[in-house]
């Protein structure tokens, strides 16, 4: 008797669900598309409303549903409003950093063209010092045997080469 009796009750409350559905489903999804202004974003909104409705169906019994739906789809198009808002931020921010990045690249473009250019102004030996000792990483002594000079002369070589670049790259006399 009791599996019976529930069993009809079940059935009363998918036929009292499926009314509430038919009766509000579209006023529903306009009233929520007036707040998102976005139609999939509305029927997003409203499914999962009824959806919720329906898994605390038992726990509503007995509330104003309608009132309860239209107060939860304003509930939830707010948070979608409010998530919009925080992401369009993010996106903001975002756009920021990337055109940052790219004045920032440009910024390095440039400058290892001057660098090219400086190093490429330097006189043959010079640039051969400072190719071996700062591109190549290879030490003074290292750099002097290979080119059959003192590490002395290995270290003019480069101080000479510095002072150009500074003097070429930022207009600055040391």
């Amino acid at each position: 008797m009791l599996l019976k009796r529930r069993t009809i009750e079940e059935k009363d409350e998918e036929k009292a669900f499926e009314e509430l559905f038919r009766k509000n489903y579209s006023r529903a999804f306009y009233y929520a598309l007036d707040w998102v202004g976005d139609e999939e974003t509305a029927k997003d909104v409203v499914g999962d409303c009824f959806g919720e409705i329906w898994r605390q169906y038992e726990r509503l019994a007995g509330m104003e549903l309608e009132a309860y739906l239209f107060r939860m789809v304003k509930n939830r198009c707010l948070n979608v409003l409010k998530h919009q808002a925080v992401e369009a931020g993010y996106r903001d921010e975002a756009m920021l950093k990337m055109e940052l990045i790219e004045e920032e690249g440009d910024w390095h473009e440039e400058m290892l063209e001057k660098v090219e250019a400086a190093v490429e102004a330097l006189n043959p030996q010079t640039r051969r010092v400072l190719d071996l000792c700062y591109f190549q990483g290879k030490k003074y002594v290292e750099a002097a045997e290979e080119l059959g000079i003192s590490a002395n002369t290995v270290h003019k070589h480069i101080s000479k080469a510095m002072a150009f670049l500074r003097e070429s790259l930022f207009n600055k006399k040391y």
